[in-house]
Order: structure tokens, then sequence, then C-alpha cells
């Protein structure tokens, strides 16, 4: 539902509280008028009944109620009031407008019974008799302290009904006059109230829009006027912070846009939050808008999707060699890193996924293995046989000058040197072919038996240095190992041992 606008919110509770104010000044003048005039007349009636009165209580002294019908007859003629005279028991003995013998018993009369008590009866009530409402006003008759009836005086209120009737009339139109005035004039006003407020309003959709140069000017009241300097100072402050986040946005995305590596965020949902150039390259997904995206729809990888949805659900980073395009031309190694995403609350909104192509230096590496082990090959049978040759000619050392014994027995030491290099690298090529496997071989067997080996290959170097190897321990102990690394690592060590000491 379309909330109303604050222009026809002021316009209508303005008007209705002028309308009201109006309406009860122009009840309570109505009602103060008539009061007014109604307290003239009763004033009026009582002076008339004051002067009439005596000449009354003389003939009703007298029981001359021939004279006394007369009298009120002419009295009545003369001024425009009529007169009613009342006796003790409440008979209308004289009635200047009607025939006293046609009236009934007046003593239940409200102004009647205050007369008979002293007192002046004033009353206003509709009159059977006239057919329109009276104003009613009656003192008692007295003739030497005794009562002898009542004379009442009354006078029509229709005229003052019509007096008072063109008088609301009058004020009516006023009213609507003044409320028309009144109403223009609280149309302009709101209007100069509302007109900065759409304004800002205006300014406040284009904010909203990003567009946060354009400043707010209006005139106004002073609460107006702070709000749209308020306005102003935050779109300033927006407008600064959004170029310092759009700043580090595009080195973020220039960053991530120039690596090598591919990167991927998504959300827990499977959908693509971003990916760069170098992912999409390597995924063989075409150049086009991949945000919010669904997986699904853009890798076809079973294994990436695996990892991905394993790294969104699980809560520590992991990585994977994944074979991409298996058997065919284009096919290549990736090796994938996954991490999860987490905003400041710790709630997590994500991973982010890394993914490297190691095809090249896998390729390589496999050639660099390969030659290692080839040329260590190759190169143990001529070693052999230098050392074989050498150690012949040593034994017939006699026969030979000194310098031709010092010479073989250098080259004895350079080929023995060589020969354990070219060992060196056989193991080292076993170890790595070893490594490679996704698990290590591990076969339950002797620790004290690998520990002999190791000491029995190196007791030779130890012996030349003076040096003694000696095994302590438990004859019978097992554990799950891989014999020919553990054996391999235990004789790098004493080597170590041995040529350092």
């Amino acid at each position: 539902m379309r909330e109303p606008k604050l222009i026809w919110q002021l316009f209508p509770i303005n008007i209705l509280i002028l309308l009201g104010a109006m309406l009860a000044i122009a009840w309570y003048g109505n009602h103060s008028l008539r009061i007014f005039y109604i307290n003239q007349m009763v004033d009026n009636l009582e002076a008339q009944a004051r002067i009439i009165a005596p000449q009354v209580g003389q003939l009703l002294v007298k029981a001359n109620f021939v004279a006394l019908k007369d009298y009120c007859f002419q009295a009545g003629q003369r001024i425009p009031t009529r007169l009613t005279v009342v006796d003790q028991q409440g008979k209308v003995r004289c009635d200047s407008d009607r025939d006293p013998a046609t009236m009934e018993n007046h003593a239940d009369r409200p102004e009647i019974i205050k007369a008979f008590n002293g007192e002046i009866g004033i009353s206003q009530r509709y009159s059977a008799t006239t057919k329109q409402d009276m104003l009613y006003m009656a003192i008692p008759v007295v003739d030497d302290k005794i009562s002898l009836g009542v004379l009442r005086t009354s006078l029509s209120l229709a005229a003052i009904n019509r007096e008072l009737q063109r008088l609301f009339t009058r004020m009516a139109l006023g009213i609507l006059i003044i409320t028309f005035f009144a109403g223009c004039i609280t149309l302009v006003v709101a209007r100069q109230i509302t007109r900065p407020l759409e304004l800002m309003k205006l300014y406040s959709q284009r904010y909203a829009g990003g567009d946060l140069t354009e400043k707010i000017s209006v005139t106004g009241s002073e609460e107006i006027v702070s709000l749209a300097q308020a306005m102003n100072k935050m779109a300033a402050q927006l407008d600064e912070r959004m170029r310092a986040v759009q700043g580090k946005r595009n080195e973020l995305e220039t960053v991530l846009a120039g690596m090598v590596e591919g990167v991927i965020a998504v959300d827990p949902e499977d959908r693509i939050l971003y990916m760069n150039n170098s992912a999409m390259e390597q995924l063989g997904i075409e150049q086009t808008s991949t945000k919010r995206s669904s997986l699904l729809e853009v890798v076809r990888n079973i294994d990436l999707l695996r990892f991905i949805q394993h790294t969104i659900s699980r809560d520590k980073s992991g990585e994977k060699t994944i074979v991409f395009n298996q058997g065919k031309c284009d096919e290549k190694i990736l090796q994938v890193h996954g991490a999860q995403l987490y905003d400041a609350k710790k709630n997590r909104i994500g991973a982010l996924i890394v993914i490297n192509d190691v095809t090249k230096l896998l390729r390589l590496e496999n050639l660099r293995r390969d030659f290692v082990a080839n040329v260590s090959h190759e190169l143990k049978t001529p070693i052999t046989s230098i050392k074989g040759y050498v150690e012949t000619l040593l034994d017939e050392a006699g026969e030979l000058p000194q310098h031709v014994l010092d010479f073989l027995t250098i080259i004895s030491k350079q080929a023995n040197r060589l020969q354990a290099i070219v060992e060196d690298l056989l193991s080292l090529a076993k170890i790595e072919e070893e490594s490679d496997r996704e698990e290590i071989l591990l076969e339950r067997g002797s620790i004290r038996n690998i520990l002999q080996n190791a000491i029995e290959a190196c007791s030779a170097k130890a012996a030349e240095r003076n040096i003694q190897l000696i095994l302590h321990g438990e004859d019978h102990v097992y554990a799950p190992i891989n014999g020919p690394l553990l054996e391999q690592a235990v004789i790098n060590l004493l080597d170590n041992a041995i040529k350092y000491s």
C-alpha cells in the first residue's frame, strides 16, 4: 500500500483544526448572543410586569375580573407582549391573546410555581397555545404582603431564532471563505515544507544509485537545512569510502587477473563468486561472465567438483592433484588448493580454490628423474671397472714407482667417492619414486636388522676416522616400516655424523 504524501497529511489536519475551531467559535458566539438577547428580553418583560403589576393587584383585590380582562387586552395591545394573570389556584383570570375560559390551569407551570414562592419565574418552552417557542417571565402580585396571584409576561422566541439563524448563516459563509483562503495558504506553506524534502528524496535516490557527487542545496527552516547539510556530509564520506573500496577492488582484480594461478571463489550454494582468466584458461572455459553461475554449469571435471564441495563442507584447507582431460592431447595435471572463506563475524561464506598447472613441471621432473636414474646406472659399470683396475694395480704396487702409487691411490679414492655419489643418486631416485605414491608401503619388520645393516654400510668410513659404531637395544623390536627407506635414512644420518665428527 502506497503511503500518502506529507502535503496531504498536513493539509487535511490543518483544515480540520481550523474548521473545528471556527465552528466552535461560531457555536459559542451564537450561544452567547442567544443568552444575551434572552437576558435582555427578560429584563424588558420584568420591567413591563413591574409597571403593570400594581393595577392588576387593585383589580384582583376588587375581584373585578371583567375590568381585569379589558385592562390586560388593552395593555397587551399597547406593548408587543402577551400578558397573563393567574390567581392563587392557578386559574387564568385574563390573557391578552387568548380567552381565559379556554385555557387550562397554569398551577403546574415552572415560572408560575416560582412566582407562587415569591421568586421571579423564568422559563423557555414550546407553547401548545401559540404553537411556537416562548419566553415566560412571572412575578407575584402582592397587596399588603398578601399574595393575590401571578402576573406573567411572555414573548415569542421566533424572532430571536430567525435573527440568530441569519447570523449563523452569515458566520458559516464567513467560515467557508476563511477556510478556503486558509486552505490555500496551508497548501502553499505545506508545499514550501515538502519541496525541500522531495528534493532530498530525489538526491537520496541518486545516492542509492551510486551518484554521490552532487550536493543538495535547499532553503527553509533550520531543521531542513541541517538535514540537507548532514546528507551532503554523508554523501561526501560515502563517496570517499566507495572510491577507496573501488580502488582496492580494482587493485585486487588486477592482481588476481594477472596471476598465473587460477583462482575461483564459490559460495555455500556452489555458485561462482569470482573466477579469473587463468582459471578459465586452465579449465577450458569460454571468456564469458561466470559470476553467480552454478558450479555444475561451468566446471565439467567431476574430481574438481568433488574437491570444491568437500572444501566447502569441511573446516580445514586441503590440496589435490587432478588430471584434466585425461587421455586427450591437451591433458593437464592440475595442483588444486582449497581453503574456506569467512566474513568479519567468522561465518563461513564459501571457499577459495587456487589452481596450479603443474603439467610442464611434472614432465620436467620426470625427465630429470629418468635422466638421473639412467646416468647413474650407466656410470655404475665404468666406475666399477675403474675401481677394479686400480685395485689390481695397487696389488702389484711393488713393481711401480712411488709417484704412480700416489696417483693410483688418488684415483682409487676419487673412484670410491664417485661410486658413493652414484649410489646416493640411485637411492634418491628410489626415494622419489616411493614418495610419488599416494601411500608409502609399510611392512612389519625388525628395527634392529635395519640399524645393523646401516652400521655395516658405514663401518668402513667410521674406521678410517677411528670412530666405533655400537648398537644398543632390544633384539626383538618390530614395527610397520618401509625397510629400504628407513635404512637409507639411517645411513645418511650416520654418514653425516661420521663426516663432521
